[in-house]
């Protein structure tokens, strides 16, 4: 790749297509395209995919192509009330790779797929996980086991992790961008310092507390806020959600701490809104 000196080339199998058309079409799927639903940040799946197909990335010959692009829309297949629909989409996806010559050329190892999703890989991807262990894992969440949520929030289980987690790449979670964040001006930066999260660790305790040196900061705003026992549908958890991105707007700083695991969209939509993110962690 270097030696040719251009930009690498990325063939993007088609396989699903006609299958990810109808699971972006059921009702199960709603909520994930929903973009003040919690389930939209999901979507990377799908985002990525289009973002892909669409750039200069993209080759229309698996000859000329340095990787391939899998895609699958494992989350958003996890979500479905049809699972014979899922079931439909896992044994198309194993029964290409295997009858791939370009898969079979390399062992998978110039394949790529996305990763949006924390859950168990071997719920996801079911019996064609094996044949992509060597693959280029594309992933919009950090995975670790999370002990608060138990067997659901163990992502290697049943595999040798070590293997796993030997190629595997960031890319961003989902976030919308929308019209207003292209507004955006530096005269919009009413508000210095930004912080609005639940305090469900000790930082985030420790920065939205009345002493919290944030505070002294002017034009800081910190509000604490708590878990919405509303459905993710509801009208007032939606409405709060878009008027919680408006405020994001007239931050010059966003506060970003961890969330339930290392990377977080809070990042991402800070970005979004034009707002200078300010990374902290735990320890």
């Amino acid at each position: 790749l270097a030696a040719r000196g251009s930009r690498p080339l990325v063939y993007v199998y088609r396989w699903l297509d006609t299958l990810h058309r109808q699971l972006l079409g059921s009702r199960s799927s709603a909520s994930f395209l929903d973009i003040w639903h919690p389930r939209s940040q999901f979507l990377s799946e799908f985002a990525f995919h289009r973002a892909l197909l669409a750039s200069p990335f993209a080759t229309a010959s698996p000859e000329s192509a340095d990787f391939f692009f899998v895609p699958f829309y494992s989350r958003l297949a996890l979500g479905q009330k049809n699972q014979s629909a899922r079931a439909a989409l896992i044994a198309t996806l194993r029964r290409q790779l295997e009858a791939s010559p370009y898969y079979r050329r390399s062992g998978g190892r110039d394949h790529m797929f996305l990763l949006s999703s924390g859950r168990p890989m071997e719920l996801l991807f079911g019996e064609a996980l094996p044949l992509l262990a060597d693959a280029i894992r594309l992933q919009a969440i950090h995975l670790r086991a999370d002990p608060d949520r138990g067997a659901q929030s163990q992502p290697f289980a049943g595999l040798a992790a070590g293997r796993w987690q030997r190629k595997e790449v960031r890319v961003p979670h989902f976030v919308p961008w929308l019209p207003q964040d292209d507004a955006v001006t530096a005269g919009s930066k009413r508000r210095s310092v930004c912080l609005e999260a639940t305090p469900s660790t000790r930082l985030r305790e420790a920065l939205l507390a009345p002493s919290s040196p944030l505070r002294r900061v002017p034009g800081a705003h910190l509000r604490p806020t708590g878990r919405s026992s509303a459905p993710a549908h509801d009208r007032r958890r939606r409405a709060a959600a878009c008027a919680a991105r408006q405020r994001l707007r007239t931050c010059r700083f966003c506060v970003v701490p961890a969330g339930r695991t290392p990377s977080t969209r809070r990042l991402f939509e800070a970005v979004a809104a034009k707002c200078i993110p300010i990374l902290l962690a735990d320890g």
